[in-house]
């Protein structure tokens, strides 16, 4: 698999979410945008807003965890959802920046995530890319 990207694994009661790119930070935007794609369509979706944060993180999947949190955060509290991610990683934290759209404006496909499951969570450098996975209970 070239450059960057990622596909939804689904389960009865989950969803599994796996990323690539060629850098840890490519691979953990197309985790973001991947698990927006897990259940909706955002082939039609606009941006109505950018959302940055700060997040702080230890690792590679403590990382992941955050960013996929996140997003389930902001649906729940603001009804919106990443479109488009970029990632910036310190030393101790990262910065998430996402071009996000309104939930009532998009067509939804998938059940909503509830929760990010913390078993099973990869993210691991092979070859020349990067890989993530995460299960998301829904």
């Amino acid at each position: 698999m070239a450059g960057s990207g990622h596909r939804t694994v689904p389960h009865p009661a989950d969803v599994t979410i796996e990323a690539w790119g060629p850098t840890r930070e490519a691979c953990l935007a197309e985790a973001v945008v991947g698990l927006s794609a897990s259940f909706v369509d955002l082939s039609h979706a606009k941006p109505v807003d950018t959302v940055t944060l700060e997040l702080a993180a230890a690792d590679d999947e403590d990382r992941l965890v955050a960013a996929l949190d996140q997003l389930i955060y902001l649906l729940d509290t603001q009804g919106v959802i990443p479109l488009r991610a970029d990632v910036d990683i310190g030393a101790q934290t990262f910065r998430l920046t996402m071009q996000v759209a309104s939930i009532d404006k998009v067509r939804t496909i998938g059940a909503s995530p509830k929760a990010v499951a913390l078993s099973g969570l990869e993210f691991r450098h092979t070859g020349d890319q990067w890989r993530c996975s995460a299960t998301i209970d829904v």
